[in-house]
């Protein structure tokens, strides 16, 4: 195999492997990679499944086994990243006369992992822009909550109790072990004033990108890409944040290009190669109801000692 070959065989291989675990907001969402796919395609995103109940005494024969129903979701393919850039012909041969696969494969590494980082980055900031769609908000009587540590908490607590409030016949939107809340770092500030907040311990599991700790039953995530925008009040600009909340893998949905579709040519004036190449993606929110947000300034600052 070629080196450019090696090169972009790399880069979609390194995509397909890594670009889930690179997601921080994305972990509420089930993402589906797709094949073929173009901008502007609907594709169906198949969401998990769920099982109904019914009355039983004991006796009696069971009705007819129903087939677990999976929802399809429309998610039309709507927008895209690009790369293009150029490996000079000495960096090509140090990856060609690397004494092993491995080391070569290392060495392109350097070039496609921050291109997923990138990419998981975006889908990661259009997964967060849903928010306007949460079917759960807690806020200050529709104004954003100027945060401390207890407020902090609170919030964690009652949107816990908003999803938990059934609807009389052991249906919730609670699911122990799979709830998970994406928060800024301003966030995670106040969190740190709290005693009771279960912060990562070294060793304790694999730690995934952005997990922070355990309170009210959430597992608590901080990521950057939380959406944002300023208010202005007597004078006073302020960033309000919107925290998001649901279950893992059932509250949002997404589709995503399965390769980054690289190609390679030469320029006219040197001997060096380009690399060039683009993954395209959409993303829906069809579960408003495992999905909740919260409107917050967060202002990080020390606490007034006397």
């Amino acid at each position: 195999m070629s080196v450019k070959q090696l090169i972009i065989g790399t880069f979609n291989q390194t995509f397909k492997k890594y670009f889930y675990d690179e997601l921080v907001v994305g972990k509420l969402a089930h993402s589906e990679f797709k094949n073929g796919v173009n901008k502007g395609d609907e594709v169906d995103v198949l969401m998990p499944g769920s099982v109904t109940l019914f009355d039983f005494d004991g006796e009696g024969d069971l009705p007819n086994a129903e087939v677990v129903t999976n929802s399809a979701t429309k998610i039309r393919i709507d927008r895209g990243k690009a790369f293009h850039f150029e490996i000079k012909e000495i960096e090509e041969k140090a990856i060609e006369n690397a004494p092993s696969m491995k080391q070569k494969v290392d060495l392109i590494k350097e070039y496609s992992s921050d291109a997923v980082k990138q990419f998981a980055s975006t889908v990661d900031k259009a997964y967060a822009d849903l928010w306007t769609r949460a079917g759960f908000i807690v806020d200050d009587n529709g104004s954003p909550i100027t945060l401390d540590a207890d407020y902090a908490r609170e919030i964690l607590s009652l949107m816990r109790t908003k999803m938990q409030r059934g609807d009389g016949e052991g249906h919730n939107n609670w699911v122990d072990g799979k709830m998970i809340a994406i928060v800024p770092p301003e966030f995670e500030f106040y969190l740190g004033k709290l005693k009771m907040y279960e912060e990562v311990e070294s060793g304790h599991r694999k730690i995934e990108k952005g997990f922070i700790g355990r309170l009210e039953g959430w597992d608590i995530y901080t990521s950057n890409n939380i959406a944002s925008y300023d208010v202005t009040s007597s004078g006073t600009t302020s960033t309000v944040y919107q925290p998001l909340f649901g279950i893992k893998g059932k509250t949002l949905a997404g589709g995503v290009s399965s390769n980054l579709n690289t190609k390679h040519y030469e320029p006219e004036k040197n001997f060096n190669t380009r690399y060039k190449g683009y993954g395209l993606y959409g993303v829906g929110a069809p579960r408003a109801d495992f999905f909740g947000t919260a409107a917050i300034i967060a202002p990080a600052k020390l606490s007034t000692r006397s």
